[in-house]
This record gives structure tokens, sequence and C-alpha cells, in this order.
């Protein structure tokens, strides 16, 4: 509905009502109510000049259609009329008729019938999920809060500086909460009820019944509400302010009438009348519908200095839920709504109002308030206020009440500033630098989405001196339209259009953008119509076209133009040449999307991070896994879960349970992301092993550019002549048992390919957050998880790391599984976000970041995590002198994570130094959100590529008796080749670690990254290497099956030792050149002699032959081949080499050598890039490994070598004292 329309002529409009009957169009009683200056704004709608321009309202006598876009086409359409009699029109539309929408619950008893008021108090509302505070009546002024009680209190009499703006439905000048700052005698009324223009009372009807009485009145008691003198009901002994900025001058101006309607006009009018009477400050809890009206109005506001604080808007779920104008035009601030408890005033119940927000572009500008359940002082009960206001209309007046105490506050400054609009943006910048940036119920990234720039603090904000003039800068203009639908007005023609032509199609563009204030589908069909028109695609921009079409009722014109653009029925057709013969259509069909991520929540470290106060935010993340089931795999995720890499079996062997599995396929779990985190449900624990299980497999995939494959089980079966072969089989699933222990220990075991996880009760220190006695699960650890998995990973990759053939050989595996395990944990960035935020940029100073397994340690009776790489402790280990696997490898783990502290800052050095003007120091207090989030970035991104260095390096490594050393050289040569160009120096940063903690290979005479990269061969490209390389199956493929990748792995290796062994036979010399010895006989596995080697020949053994993929740095996709030569030899005890055997029973070590290659296969191209080179016959290494195996301080690992549980090497290095009682 339309009280009229609103047209926009050039100069003052005065010939337009003189002239309206002899143009046809009736008695027209055109009322200015926006004049623009020459040169305002946005006063031009087509060419201005130098007149400015004048807003008309003209009265409803010259309107009548039922769609009121009509009418303003039809007086568009006369423009040639208007044009000859001296009127210059630049543009009409409707003046609107706006409901807002708001509920009180107090009004809907407010009034009998025999219109005396109710007077009774409504206390806080908990219908629908709204939050309620038990802090006392006036919550929100709180110090916990907003803060007004302290604010107010500190600028004092000073608040009597600022004039505010209310425009609402008015006020009850009988009330006890009436602002003694009022200023009756500038009151306003703008609403045509025949009480006259200077009365803006809020004076409804008596004998009505309505929801929405008093709307001006509850209003204006949260922003300037006076004194109570403790009489009020249920707030006994209250004699304090119940407004944010009691002592404030208030300007009241009635837009709307007892029953929230409101008009474009009428807003239009309010707010040039606060412009015109000088008010600092504008609060107006109510919106509505774009209009270009308004937009002239804001802009000339904005110029002149008037602080906007808009509501957001409400929404009952069905109707559109994004904000509503003016609070969506940027040069307006935004009122949002928090709840009590920290969440956002939205997604609440079904029919409960709640607040609206978005989208994505607005929300720098826009701030929060605490609704609802707040004050709200009730229409005609002198003493009543009720704790039930709510709506963003609650919101807005407590904003522009802080926004007026920082501007008393530093009034004597501000008033100084050479531009009126500075003002605003100096208000904005103090509001929002202190706005809470994250609560308790919602982390920086939601803030920002649903409340904007955080949630008002109106204390804090005083201590922000203003800004200097050249840090502020000017916000565009707003504009009456958004970019994207500018489109319309343009089109594609170069030739010039008509002006009625060009006017009629904004004027589209207007009506299809206030569908979106109305309907909810045409709301809905673009995610941010603020943002980048280029972002928009073609397939969003028609959604909105067909929305508006089939449900925003539009105008005739409108109509016509888009059935014409959609190409409906109804339009005019197009005349088309008509061709000879139609051919057949090719049939197509869309092709299928990729099935999505599987999304599981997990606890983000472990339980304690849920047990501490200031952490409980971050305690949960929700990880995306890869799609384990149809059409992705060959079966669907079964309930275990049971998937193509993994089997949950949950057996609990010590209390003789079996717990029920989880179905990740059921459609309550899927539709929530999975199980919600819990200590006391095992389906929960079996989800998480699953979770974090899948995503250190993607790591691992991504990194080596192939399929993960287990470790195979190996039996003997008779060879051909009769001698034993050991043959391997296929593993398909790695089990997880998350209660197979009663144990403090968790571990991979490589007999059973499965990783069993134990649990015990917490034997905690004093202090600790895990309470002594409580059940500690490592399942629900995931570092343990990770750790574990890692050893399960790379021993599929690298079986002979089990054998600790010297002291750094067990360290790695420890080590290596914790750099996993610590490095995933910066792929969770909200826990990143809240380190960081929490160590104000310092990586190294985060140490939920830093610790691995902090219950499991605090848990067993450790003071802190099972290991902890942040602090100051590391600094005791010496490499010389430490030998424990564990803490030799927590060595290797500091150097890793010191080098990647170091590439941190340095990515985020610019970041910082941007932030504090080049001086790189921090100011005080909270970091900005923005500063945040991209140090998140630079530091998540870090540790992405760090984790895929040390991971990618795996192919890079000898196979056999592994030193730190060497791995630096993995890790150095296998980046050369992804990347050769470092301009970040990773691996000067690696370089310098290692060497600080004595890392450093022993064989290399000068250390450089040239020199630790491994090297050639003489000849890369023997002749022989061809013909080899032609008996290889390079058919490899990432969506061939697993158990098919296995099956080609296999018949590869014995394809390529049959070719080596040829090659080698026609050359002995080549022996050497890999690493192995001649003359080798073949060995039973109790060390002696199976048969001699023919002559010439010696015995080896091709362990793997497997792919490697990556992407060139000049785009081009390159595969390269991994193979692992071995063989071995029994050693005696004393480090005497037996190569023809020892005697039977006689106690000894095997000791292998060999060599790692990495060859190009590209045909006409093949060569040798590195040979990793560990010779069989070195008496270094053997003598190094017979000292290793006397050492007392490798003990638990002895078993390995002579007997007892030679196949659970991880158990022996996890196990605790306790009981072992796995299955």
């Amino acid at each position: 509905m339309a009280r009229g329309l609103l047209i926009k002529v050039r100069g003052d409009g005065t010939g337009l009502a003189a002239r309206g009957r002899s143009l046809g169009i009736g008695g027209i009683d055109a009322e200015p109510i926006l004049t623009l200056p020459p040169g305002a704004s946005s006063a031009d709608y087509g060419a201005a000049g130098d007149r400015g321009a004048t807003w008309l309202r003209v009265s409803a006598k010259a309107a009548g259609s039922d769609n009121p876009w009509d009418d303003a086409h039809k007086l568009v359409a006369r423009g040639g009329d208007f044009a000859a009699a001296g009127v210059d029109v630049l543009a009409v539309e409707p003046d609107i008729e706006q409901r807002w929408e708001y509920k009180n619950g107090s009004g809907d008893r407010g009034m009998a019938a025999s219109a005396a008021p109710a007077c009774t108090f409504d206390d806080q509302d908990p219908r629908g999920g709204q939050a309620v505070v038990r802090d006392g009546v006036a919550w929100n002024a709180g110090p916990n809060f907003s803060q007004f009680a302290a604010a107010r209190t500190r600028v004092g009499a000073k608040q009597a500086n600022i004039t505010i703006a209310h425009l609402d439905t008015g006020f009850d000048p009988g009330h006890r909460t009436l602002p003694a700052g009022l200023l009756a005698a500038k009151q306003r009324n703008f609403v045509d009820d025949g009480t006259g223009p200077d009365n803006a009372t809020d004076h409804a009807p008596a004998g009505t019944l309505t929801s929405n009485r008093g709307h001006g009145t509850g209003t204006l008691s949260l922003l300037a509400g006076n004194k109570l003198d403790g009489t009020s009901p249920h707030w006994p002994g209250f004699t304090d302010f119940v407004g944010g900025t009691p002592q404030a001058k208030i300007l009241p101006v009635r837009i709307a009438d007892w029953v929230v309607r409101l008009t474009t006009g009428t807003m239009v009018q309010g707010i040039e009348y606060a412009r015109q009477q000088g008010a600092q400050v504008l609060s107006m809890s109510m919106g509505g519908l774009a209009s270009q009206a308004l937009v002239d109005a804001i802009n000339l506001a904005y110029d002149h200095g008037l602080v906007m604080v808009t509501a957001a808007g409400n929404n009952f779920a069905i109707t559109p839920r994004s904000i509503v104008y003016p609070a969506r035009y940027n040069r307006v601030l935004a009122a949002c709504g928090v709840m009590g408890d920290g969440r956002a005033y939205a997604g609440l119940a079904f029919g409960t109002m709640q607040g609206n927000y978005g989208p994505p572009s607005k929300m720098k500008t826009a701030l929060g308030a605490y609704t609802p359940n707040v004050p709200w002082a009730e229409i005609d009960c002198a003493k009543v206020v009720d704790m039930d206001g709510n709506g963003t209309s609650a919101a807005t007046p407590q904003i522009a009440a802080a926004a007026a105490l920082w501007l008393a506050e530093h009034w004597d400054r501000v008033k100084t500033y050479p531009q009126p609009w500075m003002r605003i943006e100096a208000v904005r910048f103090a509001l929002f630098k202190v706005a809470q940036k994250s609560t308790q119920k919602m982390n920086t990234t939601e803030t920002l989405e649903k409340i904007g720039q955080g949630v008002v603090r109106a204390f804090d904000a005083l201590a922000i001196s203003p800004p200097a003039e050249n840090q502020l800068r000017k916000l565009p203009p707003a504009a009456y339209t958004w970019s994207w639908l500018d489109l319309l007005t343009v089109g594609n023609s170069l030739a010039a259009r008509r002006p009625a032509a060009v006017q009629r199609q904004k004027m589209f563009a207007l009506e299809l953008m206030q569908m979106a204030q109305t309907t909810a589908s045409v709301d809905q069909a673009i995610a941010d119509p603020d943002g980048d028109p280029a972002a928009i695609s073609a397939a969003a921009r028609n959604r909105y076209f067909e929305a508006a079409l089939d449900e925003g009722n539009p105008s005739k014109p409108l109509k016509a133009f888009l059935e014409g653009l959609l190409g409906r029925a109804g339009a005019k057709p197009v005349p088309v040449a008509v061709p000879a013969a139609s051919p057949a259509p090719i049939r197509r069909k869309p092709r299928p999307l990729p099935p999505p991520q599987r999304r599981l929540r997990i606890y983000a470290l472990d339980p304690s991070v849920a047990k501490r106060l200031d952490s409980v935010s971050v305690h949960q993340a929700t990880l995306s896994v890869p799609w384990d089931d149809e059409p992705s795999a060959d079966k669907p995720l079964l309930a275990g879960p049971i998937g193509e890499y993994l089997e949950v079996v949950d057996v609990d062997p010590a209390s003789d349970r079996v717990y029920d599995p989880v179905d990740l396929n059921d459609k309550v779990l899927l539709a929530q992301d999975g199980l919600p985190p819990s200590e006391g449900n095992p389906k929960f624990h079996q989800q998480m092993v699953y979770a974090v299980a899948m995503t250190t497999i993607g790591h691992f995939e991504r990194a080596l550019g192939r399929r993960a494959l287990w470790a195979p089980h190996y039996s003997q079966t008779p060879g051909r002549s009769g001698d034993m072969t050991v043959k391997a089989h296929y593993v398909p699933r790695l089990r997880i048992y998350p209660h197979a222990l009663r144990a403090e220990n968790a571990y991979y075991s490589p007999e059973k390919k499965a990783l069993l996880f134990g649990y015990f009760p917490a034997t905690s220190n004093e202090g600790d957050v895990t309470t002594p006695g409580t059940t500690v699960f490592s399942c629900l650890s995931s570092d343990i998880i990770a750790h574990e998995m890692s050893h399960a990973l790379l021993d599929g990759l690298h079986r002979r790391f089990q054998e600790a053939s010297n002291p750094d050989v067990p360290a790695f595996h420890e080590a290596f599984a914790d750099i996993v395990a610590l490095f995933q944990h910066f792929t969770l960035k909200e826990l990143v976000s809240f380190e960081i935020g929490k160590a104000r940029g310092d990586v190294s100073a985060a140490s939920l970041l830093s610790g691995i397994a902090k219950q499991f340690g605090e848990g067993s009776g450790r003071a802190g995590p099972l290991r902890e790489y942040g602090g100051s402790g590391m600094a005791d280990l010496d490499y010389d002198k430490t030998f424990e696997a564990h803490d030799r490898g927590s060595i290797l783990v500091f150097a890793v994570y010191q080098a990647f502290i170091a590439i941190a800052d340095r990515r985020t050095d610019d970041l910082i130094q941007l932030a504090t003007g080049g001086t790189g120091i921090l100011p005080a207090g909270t970091l900005h959100p923005s500063l945040v989030e991209r140090l998140t970035d630079e530091v998540a991104k870090t540790a992405g590529q760090m984790l895929t260095m040390c991971i990618r390096a795996l192919d890079y490594c000898p196979a056999v008796d592994i030193t730190f050393g060497e791995y630096l050289r993995a890790l150095i040569t296998a980046d050369r080749d992804a990347y050769p160009d470092d301009p970040l120096h990773y691996r000067l940063a690696f370089l310098e670690s290692f060497r600080k903690w004595k890392l450093l290979p022993r064989d290399v005479r000068t250390i450089s990254e040239e020199t630790l990269a491994w090297s050639a061969p003489e000849d890369p490209s023997p002749p022989w290497l061809s013909g080899l390389l032609s008996k290889i199956d390079l058919g490899w493929n990432q969506k061939l099956k697993r158990a098919e990748i296995f099956a080609l792995n296999d018949k590869n290796r014995y394809a390529l030792w049959k070719a080596m062994h040829k090659a080698f036979a026609s050359n002995p010399d080549l022996y050497k050149q890999f690493g192995l010895l001649p003359d080798l006989p073949r060995y039973n596995e109790d060390g002696t002699v199976m048969h001699a080697p023919k002559k010439g020949e010696t015995t080896f053994d091709i362990y793997s032959v497997r792919p490697t993929r990556r992407v060139e740095p000049d785009g081009s996709f390159r595969v390269e081949v991994v193979a692992v030569i071995q063989q071995r030899i029994p050693v005696a005890v004393d480090g005497t080499p037996a190569p023809q055997g020892v005697n039977k029973g006689n106690g000894f070590f095997w000791f292998r050598g060999g060599a790692t290659i990495i060859i190009d296969p590209r045909e006409g191209f093949e060569e040798i890039r590195y040979s990793i080179i560990k010779n069989t016959g070195s008496a270094d290494r053997q003598k190094r490994q017979a000292g290793t195996m006397a050492a007392n301080y490798l003990s638990p690992l002895r078993a390995l070598y002579f007997g007892g549980e030679v196949s659970e090497p991880f158990a022996l290095l996890h196990a605790s004292d306790g009981d072992d009682d796995h299955v």
C-alpha cells in the first residue's frame, strides 16, 4: 500500500502543483520533504545542474492502482507533458506504507476494552529459546555486558553537549523514565493523524488491543531513560538511571503511528529534521524498503556529521532475514542483536521474533547490542519498566547511546575536525576497536557473520582517543540500487536511448531491490547482492528474476520486462529466421557433482579444552573428511564405522563389553555434523577416531600424490624350488579399537594392523584441569589418534623403520608421528585464531597449539601435556646425550617446530608492520579481528606447507637405518624438487634449526642447500635404464581401487627385480652403484644359509615400487618412480659380519643395505634423478648398529632382535608401568 508518490524535481518544485491540473492528472497536493542543495551527494538522478533538487510527496489523490509502482510508471509516461510545462522530473517512486515487525508481550494485555492499562510487570521471556539473564534488572548496563552504568558515570554532565534525535512512535510524557533533557519545544510529528506537527507524544487510541503499543516509549527508556524512585514493580530499591545516556538532549521525532506504521516519506522527513536541528546522533529503531529519496537523505545527513544508528530488522523465520534499509547502507550503523548468553539473536524457534543480519558485505558497518529481555518502559504506566524488551528495536538505542557517550567525552577534540563526516568515522573507529569480537558462544568468524564488528562496550570505548584526520576515510555515497542491477539500465546497446526509457529501467532496478525486503525467495536468491557484481553468477541473477516474477508481485511494466528477459509466455516473440532443416539435437546431461565432504565433530584437542573457561569456546571442531561411501567407494560406509580404509571395532576386553557401532549415515547425524562431543558416549568415541584418522590419511595422500596403503601381512609359502618364500598379502583396512586397553597406553600394532587405545583413571596433580579419579580416554585426544595413525601410515611406507639400527630410528618414528599431530593442530582455524588472538600474534606462545596430549599427560601424573614443544624445557635436551626414543625424537620435533616458528614470523612480519604503522610493536588490548584473521591465514598456510614438506620427504629418505641428518637431506631435496625457488627461505630455516640442535648429517663436509641435496649417479641415464623401465606397468591412477594398486605395485616389484637381476648379471659392477654386496647367499630367518648364489649373482630384493606425483613449477604434471632395493646379511652380536651365515642358535642381528632410487620414467628422458645409498658393506654402520644393540638405553627395544614381543615395537615404546591387556 502507498500513501502517494515521491517525486524528485529539479529546483524547488513550486511549479508542479500549479500545473498538475493542466496536465490532466488531477489536483496535486505536493509537499516538499527534502531539499538537496546544489552539489549534494547523490542529488542527481540525471543531470541536476546547479539548481539542486527537491523531493515532493504527492497525495494519494494522484494514485489509485493496486501496485503503487504502476502509478509511478503512469506518471513517468507523462514525462513529455511535464517537460513542456517546465517541470523537470528526475525520479519517481511510491511512498510505500510499511509495518515494522515488532512484538511486545505486554501489549497484548496493555489495554482492556475499557482502555484502562493493566500496568503489570513483564519479566524476561524464555520462549522460543530466548536467553534469560539472572543478573537482576538492567543487567545489560553492567560491567560484564555493555558497561553503560560505568560509562555514563564517567562522562557525567558532558552528556548534555550531545543532541540525539529519537525517531519512533513518540514518547510518554507521564512516564518516570522520561529523559530530563527532552527538547519538548522542538518535538515534531510527521504522521498525518490530525494531532498537528508539534505533538510527538505516543498517543495510541484508547480501547484498542494491539501488540505494538508504546514502541517509542520503550526504545526511549533504553536510550536515555531517567532514574527510577525505588518503587517500580520488581525493581525494588532501584534508584539509578535506566537509559544509556540519560543526561543527553533528546529531540523527539514521531515518524510512525501507534502500530508502528511508517512510510518512506516520514523516514526521510525525520532524518532531514534531525539534520536541520543540528543533532549529532540519530536513533531509529525501525526501517524498511530501499528508496532513492532515503538515499539522498542519508547522504546529506552523513555529509553534515549525523551519526545514524538504525535497526537491522526483525523476522519470524519466514520473512526475509537480511538487514533492512536504511541500516543496510554502509553510511548507517546497523544495530544487530546478541543475547545475554553470547548467542546471536537468531536461530530461534519457528515463529519467534529474531534479528536480521547479513549480507557479509554489510557486516563491517554493523555492531551488536544485547536483546531480548532488556528494560522496556511500559506506556501509560508511569512506574512500570518491563524486562522483556526485545527485537533489534532494543539493540538500536543502546548503540546510539554508546556513540553519544563517546562523542560527549571527546567533543572538545571531535568538534574541531574540518569536515563534519569525520565525526561519524571517529565514532565508528572507537566503537569498532573495542567491541567484543567473540562471545562465550560465538567465535570471531561467527560474530562477524551475525553481529558485525562485535558487541558494544561503552566504557572501554571512552579510552579510545579521536584518531588523527589523516586516519579517517570517507565512505562512498549510499546508492539507491545494487551495482549488478545497474546492468538493467546499461544493456548491450551502444545506441543512445531516450531519457524516459533510462528512467523507467532505473525504476525497475529499485522495484526489484525492494522485493528482496518483502519476499523471502527473492531475498535468498543471491547470497550477497551488495557485493562485487562480478562475483554474482548469471544463474544467481536468473534465480532472482524468476523469484521476482513469480512471487514478487511486480508492476505491469516490470512484469512485461521480466517475461521478455526470461523468455516467459506472454512476452512478445522475437522474429527469428527459420532454418531449412532442423538437425537432430545432441543429447547431453549435466555432469554429476562429486559427493561432498563428510563433516564430523570432534574435540578440537581433547576434553580438557572444554573444562577451562578461557578455552571452552574452541573445545570442539568440525572436520571435513573424504566421502568414504558410494559412489566414491565400492561399498557404503557401514556402521562402526567401516569404510574403505578403516574399520572401527569397539570391544572392551577389560569390561567384557561390545559397544553398539555408530552409523554415520543416519539422517539425524548427517544433518548435524555427527554426534556432539561427549566423554560418556562410546559412539562419539568411534566417530572421533574415524574422523581424525581419515583426516590424517588425507594429509598423507595429498602430500605423496597417491593413495595410502597399509603394511601388508606376510606369510611364508613354499617356492618353486621348495624354498620358503615370503608373500605379502593386501590389508584392506586398518582396525581401530577405541577401548582396547585398560592402561595408560595407546599404540599401533604392526602384527594386528590395528590401533589400540587405552583408558585409565586419572592420577593428576593438584591444579590440573583433569580431575583425579576420572576416566581418561586416549581415543578422545586428536593428538594421540593422529600420532598413532602416523605410525601406521609410516609403517606402510617404510617397514624397516621399526628396526632400531641406530638411536635415531625409533626416535624418528616417534618424532615423525608427533610432527604430524602437532601440525594438524593448525588445520583447525578456529583454534588457531583463538590462540593467536590470546597470544597477540606470537605463535611461539600459543600453548594449546604446541603441546601434545594435554589430558593424557595430566591424567597420567605429568604436569601438563605429554610433550610440550613451545616451552623452555626443550633446551635441556642434548642430542649427543639423549637416547630414550621419545626424548631424542622430541629434539627432531623441536627443530622442525622452531623452523616453522621462524617462517611464520617472516610471513606475518609485514602484517604486524602494517598494523603498527611500521613500529612492529602492537598496542595494548585485543588485536583487531581482521589482523587476527590475516595472521591466522598465514600461520595455518605455513603449517600446512610444513606438514606437506615433512610428509613428502618420506619418499626421499633411505629405506633403512635413517638418521635425523638424512631426514634433513630428504626435506631439502624434496622441497627443491617441488619448489626450486624459495623466496621465503623455508629450507634455510630448516637448515638453521637443525644446525642449532646438532642434527646435521655427519658425512657432509660443507653445509648448504646444494651440498645437502641428494646427488644423482655419475651416469644418470645408463643404457640399461630404458629397458628396465619398459618392464614396469606405469598405469598408476588414483582412481584405481586400492587393492588394484597393491596388486600393480607387487607386479612391478617382481618385474623390476627380474630386469635388475638381468642387468646385474650382465654387468656385476652395477652392484656397488646401489650399495649392494656381490655373492651373498640366500638366508633362512635364523641367519643360516638357505642356498649359495650362482657365480656372479647376489641376493637382493625390490622392497617396493611406488609412484609419486607432483605439479612442476612450469605447470606440467610429473610422475616419478620410487624404487627401494635392499639386501641383508647377518651380523654377530659383537659386530662381526657373517656373509656366509651364522651357526644355528647363535645370536645375531640383520644388517640391511641397498638404495632408494627416484627415476624419471618419461619416454626419451629416462634418468635416475637421485640414488640414496646405504652400503651393505659399511663397516661404520655395522659397528654403530652393534653398539646400539649393546646399549642399555634401548633395552625396551631389545625384544625386536632377541625374541619377546617382536611384533609390537610401538607397544613397547608407548607402554607405561600399567597392564597391557590389549585385544
